[in-house]
């Protein structure tokens, strides 16, 4: 706990002695990225007998957003991702639309809607459509007036309707990310 107050101390103080106008006003667009590369161990402990797995993920999610007003964007994000098993692999396209309101002390609040489609590479049989909801909170490292580096932590929920040729498979998912994302500012 002292560490997270000595964090958010750290954050107020470092903006508190900003002098660099930030570029979050009416009429201004950003252009923002993030990315996530991962492998995961993964075990499977079941009556029939126990399994061993990997997974490996690398995603990109670009975005445009314009400035409605003051310190509130909205705009669209796209989502591009491959996932690969030793005997699944599979890629996922996905867009929507996105909100974001920064706070005068460099916080702000995020929330993200997407439709994801995901399809099979190695087993074409897979393929799956789904919404994605995700809110967050963060804050704005202003490096310049046109560049920022924004730390944040999300929550993503999403509902996944596979269809494959042996029968249907809901899935949900619920997943707490630490993300780190750059915008440039336009």
């Amino acid at each position: 706990m002292k560490k997270l107050v000595l964090l958010l101390s750290l954050a107020f103080s470092l903006n508190a002695f900003s002098q660099i106008e930030k570029p979050i006003t009416k009429g201004n667009m950003m252009l923002s990225g993030g990315g996530t590369i991962y492998y995961s161990k993964i075990n499977n402990e079941n009556p029939s007998g126990n399994s061993e797995s990997s997974l490996f993920n690398i995603s990109l999610t670009p975005g445009l957003s314009y400035f409605i007003i003051d310190n509130l964007a909205i705009g669209l994000n796209a989502t591009i991702s491959y996932d690969g098993t030793k005997n699944n692999k599979t890629y996922t396209l996905g867009v929507g639309p996105m909100i974001k309101y920064y706070f005068s002390n460099g916080f702000f609040l995020n929330a993200e809607v997407g439709y994801n489609h995901l399809e099979g590479i190695s087993n074409t049989s897979v393929a799956a459509n789904y919404f994605s909801f995700k809110p967050g909170l963060g804050y704005a490292f202003f490096l310049n007036q046109k560049v920022s580096l924004e730390p944040g932590l999300s929550y993503e929920f999403h509902k996944d309707n596979y269809k494959n040729l042996y029968s249907p498979l809901i899935q949900k998912a619920n997943t707490i990310m630490l993300e780190l994302k750059l915008n440039i500012f336009l």
